[in-house]
């Protein structure tokens, strides 16, 4: 395995990994907005200076799993808040498909984080974890992978990095907790999701 980090070009590929594997979890809302939304998040993200996307390449350098995350969540809140058009355009086929779906979105957008409040859906300050996803089978490929992530974030300087799991979503908790992370606290989404706040210690 092979491992870079992420290029805006590689939107595309990380769009069909997140849809693919949120597909499979309870509770995925962004997935439902659509490849073309996920592929222009993807972009936002490669071009924001906060964020950190390391990916795991194949021999022909396709991408068979990935880490997201930023230095700054909140650099990188207000980086998707600035080509918030954009995402909306990416996203208005499936919203015009399934109009269910705009009060999920019109949800998130006056959420606020869940580390200052009770309920919330993704942490909005400091270091954070945004998405991992593997392609393969073989898990042990994903685990080193999230290890090497968080060696990068370290050495970028982070001293925490906090995320979010869905307390249904037991076995991506226990890998958590397997790589050292621990809850820091309990929530609750504004659509009812039970949510743990998990956070690695870094330094």
């Amino acid at each position: 395995m092979n491992v870079r980090m992420g290029r805006p070009s590689d939107a595309a590929q990380l769009a069909v990994i997140h849809e693919v594997r949120s597909a499979n979890q309870p509770g995925g809302f962004m997935y439902r907005l659509g490849r073309g939304f996920l592929a222009e998040y993807y972009r936002t993200l490669l071009r924001d200076s906060s964020s950190v996307v390391l990916c795991a390449v194949d021999e022909r350098d396709n991408i068979i799993g990935f880490v997201s995350g930023a230095l700054d969540a909140g650099a990188r809140m207000r980086a998707l808040r600035r080509n918030r058009l954009r995402l909306l355009l990416a996203s208005l086929p499936e919203l015009l498909r399934h109009p269910g779906l705009i009060q999920g979105l019109y949800s998130r957008q006056q959420a606020g984080s869940p580390d200052e409040a009770n309920r919330g859906y993704v942490v909005q300050s400091g270091g954070h974890e945004d998405f991992w996803g593997w392609l393969l089978g073989d898990t042990s490929g994903a685990i080193d992978l999230h290890l090497k992530w968080l060696s990068v974030m370290r050495g970028l300087g982070a001293h925490t990095i906090r995320g979010e799991v869905d307390r249904v979503n037991d076995a991506v908790f226990r890998i958590h907790r397997m790589l050292g992370a621990r809850v820091v606290k309990e929530c609750v989404t504004p659509d009812g999701r039970q949510r743990l706040i998990i956070e690695y210690r870094l330094r």
